[in-house]
């Protein structure tokens, strides 16, 4: 069949189908390795959401919890005081919570009664009392109930019983604020009254509405994918479709591809990720599920994040097509060029073919002789086609070392028009663009998971922690110094930026340093909430000292510590070299998780000085009852000595007067 075909022929079949082979078995492997890093990359990033997502919604339950846990050992104290004493107190405290914290719609509480009513000799009956919201005001209600009987199966049973604390399972109710009106979807933080030698006194909780939550289905930098949240016996509490909140998990349209006990994973609070089809999507998807534990409850809840392949891979089909694009448009021009070549071939050959066709009839004409030196055009012509091949052996060896991943080889064009040669670098330039954003991308996912694990670490002693966040910090970026400010607000009347931790030059720096508001570049960026950046720092602004001398830096990062617009410190970094954009973007993310651990501190420092204060005014209060009674025990005895004067006197008159009878008779 081959000998049948021109040379032009030959030349475009042979030629183009070895080009076209090149360019398929290159692209296939590239766009192969790509989509298959990019699905790796997008399941741990996937993770590292649903891990953030699990921490921040740690934080508000953790602070419901611990609101309800403060009461709970502040209002326990209260059983030993006198009946109006105690009323007053509880009535105080649960109005006061109510006024903090609007997102309550009530504060409620049972005493039992044989602890606040000496007539009443059973183990069972409850005094329940209720503060609420109504109409915009607060009212109260009491109610005695289970004097039959326990109700064995209820939560109040379970808890005086479990002396623990516990986050609800979600349910339905009607608001007790008419302004609100409507049916609410709210759980309840509640935890056992204990008393100081152990005994059960009773239950205490808050009825929370779960409205906020159903903002936190949102995730940054994808379009389709959404977060999910689920209580700890699988009820869904907050989903992209509400229609879907208050269901079990098994009502997702995913559940039953699943080839393991989903809500079992939930109740137990173990994480898990696992792809299926989603009819939601129409293809397959990624779920990441990862566990919240609740204050010191053993029933964690779970978050979860759902995000179709589709969404992943749109990015390297984009560059799939593109790089499809460039191959047809320069397996076009190479058949330009071959043909091209091809045509003078021909045209060579078919004048020597007329040559030898006169000389075969005998016409022997020395004008007309063949000129074959290197010169003539079957000598360019081999010299073309060999210039050719040369190129495209070139041109495929680069082809291959881009499919093997080295996106950092040499290519030199054969000349300004050279199209094929320049559409292989634009190639290859795009292709090492988007790995450099996949590594950066990949750092900055790997720096929060790390810095993610080292928050949950030693929340509770910030010097501590912040100490080990700056150290690790500046190893992670890379540069020279860096220094953790928070705000001082022990003293309302005194309140100051202090620096917390500094490292430099692979060493920590135990400094104290007191900056005021309004001073210096910390308090700046503190004060407008944004962070700064500087490439010509002052020359006294700092200086650096090292093994090697002295030296001033070339840039400084300040990053203010901001949750919800509110303002907790800074984070200062200093190099010597420009800090990349990716890097900036990751310090301000850290900077948030960092404040929101910084908060959730502070809440429990405030929770416990809050109990503290409320211990020593119960042990005044005692105090000066102790002093009353050893006063009225003094009163009582002085007016017995007065009475038993008086009755002297008496007998003394009485005598007189006898005696004065006597002495008339």
């Amino acid at each position: 069949m081959f000998k049948n075909l021109t040379i032009k022929k030959k030349m475009m079949f042979f030629i183009l189908g070895l080009t076209v082979i090149i360019y398929s078995i290159t692209l296939g492997y590239t766009i192969y390795s790509l989509r298959k890093d990019a699905i790796q990359e997008a399941k741990k990033l996937a993770d590292t959401y649903a891990s953030d997502k699990a921490n921040d919604i740690k934080a508000k339950l953790d602070e419901d919890m611990a609101i309800t846990r403060a009461m709970t050992l502040i209002m326990q104290d209260y059983i030993y005081l006198p009946k109006a004493q105690r009323e007053e107190m509880q009535f105080r405290l649960m109005k006061n919570v109510l006024k903090e914290y609007p997102k309550y719609e009530a504060v409620w509480m049972s005493w039992q009664l044989q602890y606040i009513d000496s007539a009443w000799t059973n183990d069972y009956g409850r005094l329940s009392i209720n503060c609420y919201w109504d109409n915009g005001e607060i009212k109260t209600s009491e109610e005695r109930k289970d004097e039959s009987g326990f109700v064995l199966d209820g939560l109040y049973y379970r808890l005086l019983t479990d002396k623990g604390e516990v986050l609800t399972e979600p349910y339905e109710f009607d608001s007790y604020d008419l302004d609100n009106g409507g049916t609410l979807l709210a759980v309840s933080p509640t935890k056992t009254l204990i008393s100081k030698d152990g005994t059960a006194l009773g239950v205490l909780g808050t009825d929370m509405s779960l409205e906020e939550y159903s903002q936190m289905t949102n995730i940054e930098g994808y379009d389709q994918g959404y977060a999910f949240l689920a209580s700890n016996d699988g009820t869904i509490v907050a989903h992209d479709n509400i229609e879907l909140t208050n269901n079990p998990l098994s009502i997702l349209d995913y559940y039953s591809e699943v080839d393991f006990d989903l809500m079992e994973k939930v109740k137990t609070g173990e994480a898990v990720s696992f792809s299926a089809y989603s009819d939601e999507f129409n293809g397959e998807a990624y779920i990441s599920i990862a566990p919240i534990p609740v204050g010191r409850s053993n029933a964690p809840w779970s978050v979860g994040i759902i995000v179709p392949y589709s969404e992943i891979t749109d990015s390297i089909n984009a560059t799939f097509w593109w790089t499809i694009a460039v191959a047809i448009v320069g397996l076009l021009l190479l058949s330009l060029v071959i043909l091209r070549i091809s045509n003078d071939i021909v045209k060579s050959l078919e004048s020597t073919s007329f040559i030898l066709k006169d000389i075969s009839k005998g016409d022997i004409n020395m004008d007309n002789k063949l000129d074959v030196s290197s010169e003539n055009r079957l000598g360019q012509m081999a010299n073309s086609v060999n210039v050719l091949m040369d190129e495209l052996n070139k041109k495929a060896n680069f082809s291959k070392l881009i499919g093997e991943g080295n996106l950092e080889a040499d290519f030199e064009v054969s000349g300004e028009k050279d199209v094929l040669g320049h559409s292989l670098i634009e190639m290859r330039d795009s292709l090492k663009k988007a790995k450099n954003e996949e590594m950066s991308r990949r750092w900055s996912n790997e720096g929060l998971a790390k810095f993610a694990e080292l928050l949950q670490s030693d929340a509770e002693n910030l010097d501590a922690l912040c100490s080990e966040i700056i150290s690790n910090l500046v190893k992670y970026m890379n540069v020279v110094q860096g220094g953790i400010f928070l705000i001082n607000d022990d003293n309302e009347d005194d309140k100051f930026i202090e620096l917390k931790g500094a490292y430099a030059y692979d060493r920590k720096k135990w400094l104290k340093k007191r900056i005021e508001f309004g001073e210096g570049l910390v308090a700046q960026s503190m004060l407008e909430k944004h962070r700064i950046y500087l490439k010509e720092v002052p020359q006294d602004y700092i200086n650096i000292t090292s093994g090697l001398g002295e030296a001033n830096p070339n840039t400084i990062l300040i990053v203010p510590l901001m949750l919800n617009e509110e303002v907790f410190g800074a984070l200062e970094l200093v190099s010597f070299n420009d800090i990349e954009g990716y890097k900036i973007e990751f310090v301000e993310k850290l900077a948030e998780n960092i404040a929101s651990t910084v908060s959730s501190a502070k809440i429990n420092y405030t929770t416990k000085k809050l109990l503290e204060q409320s211990k020593m005014q119960a042990e005044d209060l005692q105090s000066q009852e102790e002093e009353m009674r050893q006063n009225m025990e003094e009163l009582q005895a002085t007016q017995e000595e007065m009475i038993r004067k008086e009755q002297e006197y008496l007998d003394k008159i009485q005598k007189l007067e006898q005696k004065s009878g006597s002495s008339e008779g």
